[in-house]
């Protein structure tokens, strides 16, 4: 790793690519779905099966492990095989067979599905560790909402590029596509990523053993329990329209696959360019008062103003102010992300890996009931109703923001450590700049 490549900007632009290219490759399967189902013989309640248990509940289970992992190994090693795996699953959803029956077709996606879940557990917690390493306290929630926005230009770009590849090629190049661009990614990561950082022998790593324990003590912090909770009410929203929008610009609006492939960018970019906002005003207002108090307004402004964004747009006539109020509430969601994860790794102090791995735990356990309940909430209340029971779901997570009360207060720190001033001395073959 060369000095220049060590800086934070590069640090977060690098976690920038991997977030982008993560989610494309996650939110590629509610594209293709559309054509894939019927050829492999699957319902749309096999898919959301498919997709809660194979891919969100693998993903959730290993956060707390994947944040384990980063802050052993750091994030060059863990998340540039994590990347790998990406890759290995898209080929192999592409490569699903739809001669065999349509149960060897289901087992064999669910399979693919579940390695893309287990491989991306490690890209949120392992990257805002690598945040807090690089990263001055003060600038945190910022560095998280651009890591974040980065995802949603990449779940923005998916159906508006993988749409008309579908339409014209098929379902199967949407995933090989897929794949390739995976496997370019891992190449740049493992070429430009900078190694853990090597500390002085008095501050070196613990034993694996104490690592466990203080991890485990992290995981018991009241604070950090209810932030998760929050969380998972967030991300349960947040899932309603990364799986189901498409659909709903199809089904419940009536638009073409080629117009929802459109109009279903919207919101993901429109969220991209609003979110950072929200890590700005974040660490402005951490500034000016404290950093718990500022990441609490952003956070219960941006889920509040989501809720209300989500009841107009589901009672609107019109399908294309729908998407404009849907897309404000997407981006309203994002605008708390800087907040979330920024307190949740301060709250981790020297395990931030671990405590980032719970918050999205918590949040994927969101995304598996949303993912799974929506089919079944839409055939028993319709569309309307629905997203209206889920503009509830973002108040409750508003309002569990009053019950935090982490312990850190100045946002004027210069420090980049997590925990404190740390010493960090080269290795051979690496500069002493922060690294993860």
């Amino acid at each position: 790793m060369r000095f220049r490549a060590a800086r934070p900007a590069v640090v977060v632009a690098l976690l920038g690519l991997v977030s982008l290219v993560g989610y494309a490759l996650r939110t590629n399967v509610s594209v293709a779905q559309e054509y894939m189902a019927p050829a492999l013989g699957l319902t749309l309640a096999d898919m959301g099966t498919i997709s809660a248990l194979g891919f969100q509940l693998a993903y959730a289970l290993f956060q707390i492990p994947a944040g384990f992992l980063g802050d052993r190994f750091g994030s060059r090693i863990v998340l540039g095989f994590a990347i790998l795996g990406w890759a290995l699953s898209s080929f192999a959803t592409g490569l699903v067979p739809a001669t065999a029956g349509v149960t060897v077709a289901f087992a064999t996606l669910f399979a693919a599905r579940l390695v893309l879940g287990i491989s991306q557990a490690a890209t949120y917690p392992v990257g805002s560790m690598a945040i807090t390493q690089a990263i001055a306290p003060a600038r945190r929630a910022t560095a998280n909402a651009v890591f974040i926005s980065a995802a949603l230009i990449g779940a923005g770009l998916a159906p508006l590029t993988l749409a008309p590849v579908m339409v014209h090629i098929g379902w199967r190049a949407v995933f090989l596509a897929s794949g390739a661009v995976g496997l370019a990614t891992a190449i740049v990561w493992f070429t430009f990523a900078p190694d853990k950082p090597v500390v002085d022998p008095a501050h070196r790593f613990p034993p694996i053993g104490e690592q466990i324990r203080t991890a485990l003590g992290v995981l018991k912090d009241r604070n950090l329990a209810i932030l998760s909770l929050s969380y998972a009410m967030e991300a349960a929203v947040f899932f309603v329209f990364v799986f189901w929008f498409f659909r709903y610009l199809t089904e419940g609006r009536g638009m073409t696959v080629l117009a929802s492939g459109v109009w279903g960018s919207v919101p993901y970019f429109a969220a991209a360019l609003i979110a950072p906002l929200g890590g700005l005003a974040a660490d402005a207002l951490g500034v000016r008062f404290t950093l718990a108090r500022g990441r609490q307004v952003v956070a219960m402004t941006g889920l509040l103003f989501a809720a209300l964004f989500v009841v107009i747009g589901a009672n609107v006539a019109s399908p294309l102010l729908a998407v404009a109020a849907l897309s404000l509430s997407v981006a309203c969601i994002n605008s708390t992300e800087g907040a979330f994860w920024a307190t949740a790794t301060t709250l981790g102090k020297s395990t931030p890996g671990a405590a980032g791995g719970a918050l999205n735990f918590m949040g994927n356990l969101g995304g598996v009931v949303s993912i799974w309940a929506v089919p079944h909430m839409k055939d028993a209340w319709g569309w309307t109703a629905m997203l209206s029971f889920w503009a509830a779901v973002a108040v409750v997570s508003a309002l569990l923001w009053l019950f935090i009360r982490p312990g850190f207060s100045t946002g004027n720190s210069t420090t980049a450590g997590a925990s404190g001033p740390r010493t960090i001395r080269s290795s051979p073959r690496r500069s002493p700049a922060p690294g993860t």
